[in-house]
């Protein structure tokens, strides 16, 4: 096979995985800072319908020693957890028109009739208390109507300046935990590629709020598709001039996992098993099984014509969804682990990619392209019943489950500038921008 050949493939290959990497990170502008990368929240709703939501008034949190920014960082985590996760509606500080001075923490000591007036269902009350560079925290969650404190799995913790963040997330996740029956995401993490001001490609992490980012890849080069793995990332990198296939630990540097020539893509782990696209020695791709320290190939899932890309493992290990062109356009196929029973799931659209199986079980995300060339992100169960979950607003795409299975992150151009990263609800609602500063974000993935 010519050279020239060998290169259209890979390619090829590379554009279905990215997809239109380059022409969404090139719009607008670029990244260029380690700091948080957020400063605020806007949330749309899709087709202008809001579910119900429970209401939730906040009181300002108080405390005993230290910074007076911890107070502030409190609120204003607390606040930024509760509005993004979708499930309330909270009561603006204007409106609380009484004199807060006279409550206390206790049930016995809250003047409930006053929350109820301003329509609060729920109540959150907090103190802390700053010593030795530890704040002990006590937040508190009331049920409004009832005049009675909620039994959360949580209690007051005592933790570092720099861990405060994180007890607080954990505070959230109790509440939602209390009205769900399934414990939030907050603290969790997402990965995803950047574009520099240098004109360079990079890995970077960050909390699914958007803090606390943390840049993955130093190397001058091309990075792009990361995925998560045990302890850290797999990323692709064309530091060494191919697209190789490395692995990234916390604390650590990004270590070669698969070097064949041509294209190593597109990881996806589950337990001890990793699969990944290769196009070995510039052949066509496939998928294929390789180990997931050593990159040894254990097996070949894949053995088509067709380029088949974009493995996504399902939750137990059992199956694998993909895209293939076999069929004259890019496809969402799924198969046994093993690489049996191949068979197509979407015949809607002519270019469906960047599959990503629920933790769940029940479906799969995926990106479908549309008129005028815009991208869409759609979920279809294993029957091929497609739901449409972003419309008319930019193009959005790479989607990837939370570890629930109830939240998406994605990219999207619906600003008009480049892409930059949403949460959205599993329903497609409450879509939250997570990234405010710069642009040209791609193929952010959930931690789980």
């Amino acid at each position: 096979m010519s050279s020239r050949i060998k290169t259209l493939i890979v390619t090829f290959a590379v554009a279905l995985l990215t997809l239109t990497w380059a022409a969404s990170a090139a719009l607008g502008q670029d990244l260029n800072t380690d700091q948080d990368i957020q400063d605020g929240i806007a949330i749309d709703i899709r087709g202008g319908i809001r579910r119900a939501t429970i209401p939730l008034a906040i009181s300002p949190i108080g405390g005993q020693g230290g910074d007076p920014s911890i107070s502030r960082e409190i609120m204003e985590t607390l606040t930024r957890d509760l509005m993004i996760s979708g499930y309330f509606t909270l009561i603006p500080r204007d409106q609380i028109f009484f004199d807060l001075g006279s409550d206390g923490m206790t049930a016995s000591s809250i003047n409930f009739q006053n929350w109820f007036n301003i329509g609060a269902s729920g109540l959150v009350k907090g103190t802390y208390r700053e010593a030795s560079g530890q704040v002990k925290l006590d937040l508190r969650l009331f049920k409004v109507e009832s005049g009675v404190q909620a039994n959360l799995n949580w209690k007051p913790e005592s933790v570092s300046r720099i861990q405060l963040r994180q007890a607080v997330h954990r505070f959230a996740n109790a509440v939602i935990e209390h009205y769900t029956g399934n414990r939030g995401v907050f603290g969790t993490k997402i990965a995803f590629a950047a574009r520099t001001k240098t004109n360079e490609k990079h890995i970077y992490t960050m909390d699914m709020d958007g803090a606390n980012l943390t840049r993955v890849t130093r190397n001058g080069a091309i990075n792009i598709l990361p995925s998560w793995g045990r302890g850290g990332v797999y990323f692709t990198s064309y530091q060494d001039g191919n697209p190789n296939l490395y692995f990234w630990r916390w604390g650590g540097k990004p270590q070669l996992v698969s070097g064949h020539e041509g294209l190593n893509a597109g990881a996806s782990q589950c337990k001890d098993k990793l699969l990944v696209t290769l196009s070995k020695n510039g052949t066509n791709t496939d998928i294929y099984q390789i180990h997931p320290n050593t990159g040894a190939i254990e097996a070949r899932l894949t053995d088509h014509w067709g380029i088949d890309t974009s493995p996504s493992w399902s939750a137990d290990c059992s199956k694998v969804a993909f895209v293939s062109d076999r069929a004259g356009s890019p496809q969402i196929y799924v198969m046994d682990a093993d690489g049996s029973n191949q068979r197509r799931l979407t015949f809607e659209g002519d270019y469906n990619t960047s599959p990503d199986w629920s933790p769940r079980g029940n479906s799969i995300l995926y990106t479908r392209r549309g008129a005028g060339n815009n991208f869409d992100i759609y979920s279809v169960d294993l029957k091929g019943y497609s739901e449409r979950l972003t419309e008319n607003q930019g193009s959005n795409k790479d989607p990837s489950w939370s570890p629930n299975g109830q939240y998406i992150v994605f990219a999207s151009t619906r600003d008009g500038g480049g892409a930059r990263i949403y949460i959205m609800t599993a329903d497609g609602q409450f879509q939250t921008l997570i990234t405010r500063n710069g642009s040209g974000y791609a193929t952010p993935v959930w931690s789980r």
